[in-house]
């Protein structure tokens, strides 16, 4: 019960590595690939089924972004048709 009304706690530390995780993904393609290719040089330990599903979670949530922010482009520059700005 303590956890429950407790600042943080384990799960609200791990949501906020993995969002540091997606920040520099993002932000830092050596990063990204290394995160790909070698994910126990980025994590520094072992990597379990846990970490695995953590990591893919994330890289997915990257191409998501990634992805939104690329169709955003297109519309701003209207390269999906008229865009009505003129």
């Amino acid at each position: 019960m303590v956890k429950k009304f407790t600042k943080g706690g384990e799960g609200a530390r791990k949501k906020r590595n993995n969002r540091e995780l997606v920040l520099r993904a993002l932000t830092d393609r050596k990063f990204r690939k290394l995160l790909e290719e070698s994910p126990r040089e980025v994590l520094r330990k072992e990597v379990s089924n846990v970490h695995e599903r953590e990591l893919a979670l994330v890289l997915a949530t990257v191409k998501g972004i990634e992805a939104q922010i690329r169709l955003v482009g297109d519309e701003l520059l209207c390269l999906n048709g008229p865009c009505g700005i003129a």
